[in-house]
């Protein structure tokens, strides 16, 4: 494919095309956090499944405020009461105890006054405090969703169903390589010539935390012979390849054309983005995926958010939409020019609960730090015009 700039839409469009879900497993309950579900979550039975007490206090047939009623047993959680409350009834109970036959409301404790068998009831509050059978969820019902991450509350809505396992999609292997003879491990010693690895660990932590499965391999060579040698003896039985740097314009930029070397097929080489114009991307004809990012830090991670984080929920039988969100400015911006620009921001809410962004001075694409502070990217058109603060503008949430 001779060398072009595509729109970022074409270049999603053809990193995305024909991917499917990978194939779903089943994993124990106590392992699903964090995964995403590849089948419904189907309730088999209602919850709870008899009417239970909401508080402590008794549970009776009917009361007025004065009236006497003695107590006939009681009705802890998990231990039912096996008779039934008549009038003049009462049955302690407590919250979560199973509400006895013929008892309409429980009255709180804080409403009676004990004295041995018998209580009075001294006031009655507007609740029954009973919750009724399947009142959380029925049997049959939908509690969770396939393509939904189980978060925390979800998972304890999935154990409360009584599921011990789950399916869910098979987390896809991610390489992530980090190339350029300058570049050292963190903790290595250094010299003035030398820079330390932070992308690879950046990127490796997003794969994470968007439900894949990160493998870091060592950092490539620029020389084509020991690149090639590399390669050769990296672990490439992967989903996802993620190779960062070596893919601009001079002479040791050499990883688009070792790895076409080894069967991959360019899907695009350059992007009209900035950052991140020396994005590219492949294919393999075994299904492997190819996501070439920028080496420079801040391009590689705004990247990362506008194509791997996309290729990942595809992967996992996610929605790949951007998912961006109106925010107003808190200071002008200039004007953008001619290739579309996602801008490091800061999101914050206002006293009157409207969202408000502040775009970073510094866009410098090799700054860590002020790719740290951000937590939203501002996205401009091509020849957007400049803009005044309390301007809407559409932003990505990165933090």
């Amino acid at each position: 494919m001779a060398a072009e700039i595509i729109s970022l839409d074409e270049a999603r469009a053809r990193l995305l095309e024909g991917v499917v879900p990978l194939p779903s497993e089943q994993v124990a309950i106590g392992e699903a956090a964090g995964r995403v579900l590849a089948a419904d979550v189907v309730a088999v039975r209602n919850q709870p499944p008899t009417r239970v007490s909401a508080m402590d206090g008794y549970a009776v047939a009917g009361a007025v405020v004065g009236e006497l009623l003695r107590v006939i047993g009681e009705a802890p959680a998990g231990a039912p009461f096996a008779g039934s409350v008549g009038p003049g009834e009462a049955v302690r109970i407590a919250t979560g105890g199973v509400v006895p036959q013929g008892a309409t409301r429980v009255v709180i404790q804080e409403h009676v006054a004990r004295d041995g068998e018998e209580i009075r009831v001294e006031a009655l509050s507007n609740g029954m405090h009973v919750r009724p059978a399947g009142g959380d969820f029925a049997a049959g019902q939908v509690v969770a969703k396939a393509g939904q991450v189980i978060t925390p509350g979800r998972l304890g809505l999935i154990a409360a169903t009584g599921c011990g396992t789950v399916t869910v999609a098979r987390r896809p292997r991610v390489a992530v390589m980090a190339s350029g003879d300058e570049l050292r491990e963190p903790g290595a010693v250094m010299g003035a010539d030398a820079i330390f690895n932070s992308g690879a660990y950046a990127i490796a932590a997003l794969v994470e935390a968007w439900g894949g499965e990160a493998l870091r391999l060592p950092i490539l060579p620029d020389d084509r012979a020991a690149l090639d040698a590399a390669l050769a003896g990296a672990d490439l039985n992967v989903d996802v390849i993620v190779p960062l740097g070596g893919a601009s314009v001079g002479d040791r930029d050499q990883l688009r054309p070792a790895f076409e070397a080894l069967g991959a097929k360019i899907l695009f080489d350059k992007v009209a983005v900035i950052p991140g114009k020396p994005t590219w991307a492949a294919r393999f004809l075994d299904g492997r995926l190819l996501v070439g990012l920028p080496g420079n830090p801040a391009s590689g991670f705004v990247c990362a958010h506008l194509f791997l984080k996309s290729l990942i929920a595809v992967l996992t039988g996610r929605d790949a939409g951007l998912r961006l969100r109106a925010a107003r400015l808190a200071a002008p911006i200039g004007a953008n020019g001619a290739r579309e620009a996602w801008l490091r921001a800061r999101v914050e809410v206002d006293a009157a609960g409207q969202s408000l962004v502040t775009v970073e001075s510094r866009q410098d694409s090799s700054l860590t730090s002020v790719l740290a502070a951000a937590d939203a990217l501002v996205r401009r058109a091509v020849d957007a015009p400049a803009l005044a603060a309390g301007e809407a503008v559409e932003t990505l949430l990165i933090g």
